[in-house]
């Protein structure tokens, strides 16, 4: 009887180890799957450098933390209104309010953010104060002095208020579409290191990709616009300059900014798509709340793509408020 049960937990123990090393095999070969996927996945393969610019053209200047790609047209008398573009879609986001600003005697400033575009992917923290340092060095590089007419959309609305909070001598009206406010909801997961980046490359920017094809459902232009943005997605230091934006204050809290903005008085503009799911009614509010004296115009029968979607409604009331 002694013998059998020695017998029974010898043969326990040897089923443990087998088990074990089963176990440790199959993580080792997930491990191996996980770290293939995720190279294989990497669909950056070009590098953003001058010889790269060379070729696409355009104006450039090189600030402290990197190259930025920019734009600046118009009549040269013309008050000159700059223009912020949102989180994910570079500066081409406003090609058809350029025009018709130009159209109207308005000399125009667009640019892209770091990690957008043609600009730089630098390795820093992105977040709010680099978006500011950004626009502000870029202002000085460039010898514009006079106050101008600032304009932002999505979290270049949120970039706007921070800067027009701090530097609320330069600015002459100021414009905000779909901002930024607070409690812009981001996925936990991207916030856990490795799991995020993993995350991000495998799947987030086929997502974020989608979420562009959306924002420009209805538009003639959708192929064109389509392979311009997935371009910017090729150039090395894109995952990194996202995540790092998702991650940090960026798409954070601008209540303080806004509340010094209220402060003052200022004419301001906000324009809001009736079907925003992004910026939601919620937030309207809230910002309304907070600069009780702004213009406020609602477009119906549109959501986050507004100024994709009724580009001339946009430019109608952004040239009836700037004159």
């Amino acid at each position: 009887m002694e013998k059998k049960s020695k017998m029974s937990h010898t043969s326990a123990h040897t089923s443990k180890k087998r088990f074990l090393k089963m176990f440790s095999a199959f993580l080792i070969v997930m491990i191996f799957v996980l770290v293939g996927i995720y190279y294989f996945s990497d669909k950056e393969t070009k590098i953003l450098d001058a010889k790269e610019r060379d070729m696409l053209g355009g104006s450039y200047i090189t600030l402290s933390d990197g190259v930025t790609h920019y734009k600046l047209v118009g009549p040269a008398g013309g008050q000159l209104v700059v223009l912020v573009h949102g989180g994910t879609v570079p500066m081409w986001t406003w090609d058809k309010q350029i025009k018709a600003l130009n159209d109207a005697g308005f000399r125009v400033l667009v640019y892209d953010e770091y990690g957008r575009g043609y600009s730089d992917r630098p390795k820093v923290v992105y977040n709010q104060d680099l978006y500011e340092k950004q626009l502000s060095e870029l202002l000085e590089k460039l010898g514009i002095n006079e106050k101008f007419d600032l304009v932002g959309l999505s979290l270049g609305g949120g970039i706007a208020v921070g800067f027009a909070a701090q530097y609320p001598e330069k600015i002459q009206k100021l414009v905000l579409i779909s901002p930024l406010i607070k409690n812009y909801h981001v996925p936990s997961i991207l916030k856990i290191p490795m799991i995020g980046e993993f995350a991000v490359r495998t799947f987030g920017i086929k997502k974020i990709s989608e979420r562009f094809a959306a924002l420009f459902e209805g538009n003639q232009e959708g192929d064109k616009y389509k392979k311009l943005f997935e371009e910017q997605t090729r150039y090395k230091g894109f995952q990194r300059s996202l995540l790092s934006m998702l991650r940090n204050n960026a798409i954070g809290d601008y209540t303080d900014s806004y509340e010094k903005l209220g402060e003052r008085k200022r004419d301001i503009l906000l324009i809001w798509g009736t079907d925003d799911s992004e910026i939601n009614q919620e937030m309207i509010t809230e910002i309304k709340n907070y600069l009780p004296g702004l213009k406020f115009e609602a477009v119906d029968g549109v959501g986050h793509g507004i100024v994709f979607q009724k580009p001339g409604v946009v430019n109608n009331l952004l040239i009836d408020f700037l004159k």
